[in-house]
């Protein structure tokens, strides 16, 4: 039934009720400005927003620079971290489904966890 749905160019729905909300945490560069971080965990399906720099600030201010911390839970530690922006565009083909503002992404093997690092 499915197969046919896909020729009639009906959508698949997609479960996004289980997937872990990515919440942006902040830091201070060693001149004072801020930039946001935003986890990416192995195995789990996540929430990212597309553009954090509209949604949230530090003081009232807007931080225009995020990263994306790739998290392995295979090997218990941080194995990257890298422009969020470009992150996002490579994560883009795990992505299961997209909204206006957020992208699910699929829960990354570590493999293609690493393979995000280039």
């Amino acid at each position: 039934m499915g197969l046919f749905n896909k020729f009639k160019g009906k959508k698949e729905t997609v479960d996004w009720s289980n997937a872990y909300t990515a919440i942006p945490k902040f830091y201070e560069k060693p001149d004072g400005t801020p930039f946001g971080a935003i986890a990416l965990t192995e195995g789990t399906e996540t929430v990212l927003p597309k553009t954090p720099q509209n949604e949230y600030r530090v003081d009232g201010k807007v931080v225009s620079e995020w990263k994306l911390v790739l998290v392995s839970t295979t090997k218990n530690t941080i194995i990257g971290d890298l422009d969020y922006f470009t992150a996002l565009n490579n994560v883009e083909k795990y992505a299961l489904d997209s909204k206006k503002n957020i992208v699910l992404v699929k829960g990354l093997s570590l493999s293609e966890l690493e393979s995000l690092r280039g």
